[in-house]
């Protein structure tokens, strides 16, 4: 347990930690945003929109020596939003968002809210695909605050090379209207 949890309103001037070894290398979190590379993950969704993705290497202990060639050296930040926000009568918290989540190997665990400090104490919140498809069963349960709402982003480490076609929600549409139209592409 960390002191940001204990206290959350320590959010205000020391960051939630991260495990170093999840993120890829020169990630430095702050209270409100994670920087990787000199990229802030908040700028980064604001330019590009939401699903959007930062990839870069895992740190290792021979970081600092020649790095071999191999799997398992590339990290993928999966920066998301938060399409809606349902909590049941039974106390469960869930959060529908704007990506396609069973198609990465994220690290939960390392999932933060991004773009505001939130000082409310931290809850488990299970996260749902929003898209059309189906999503998969069991869905990805994270700690965050609990006051987490429609809008907020949240950015999670992911193993491996991921592609943004692997994270945009599918959409089960027959054709777009220009082509029923009698387009060029018809």
């Amino acid at each position: 347990m960390t002191l940001t949890e204990i206290l959350p309103t320590m959010r205000r001037s020391l960051p939630d930690p991260l495990d170093s070894f999840a993120w890829p290398e020169h990630t430095i979190p702050t209270i409100s945003d994670v920087i990787v590379a000199g990229v802030s993950l908040v700028r980064l969704a604001e330019v590009s929109g939401s699903p959007a993705l930062l990839s870069g290497d895992l740190p290792h202990p021979q970081a600092r020596t020649v790095r071999t060639r191999g799997v398992g050296n590339d990290v993928t930040v999966l920066v998301f939003r938060i399409a809606l926000r349902v909590d049941t009568q039974q106390n469960k918290r869930i959060a529908l968002t704007d990506c396609s989540l069973d198609t990465v190997e994220a690290r939960w665990d390392q999932c933060r809210l991004i773009g505001r400090t939130s000082v409310a104490r931290s809850a488990d919140i299970e996260l749902i695909s929003a898209e059309a498809a189906a999503p998969h069963w069991p869905y990805p349960v994270v700690t965050l605050p609990e006051d987490v709402h429609e809008g907020d982003l949240l950015a999670v480490p992911c193993s491996g090379a991921v592609a943004l076609r692997e994270v945009r929600p599918r959409r089960n549409d027959v054709a777009s209207p220009a082509i029923n139209e009698g387009s060029a592409f018809a």
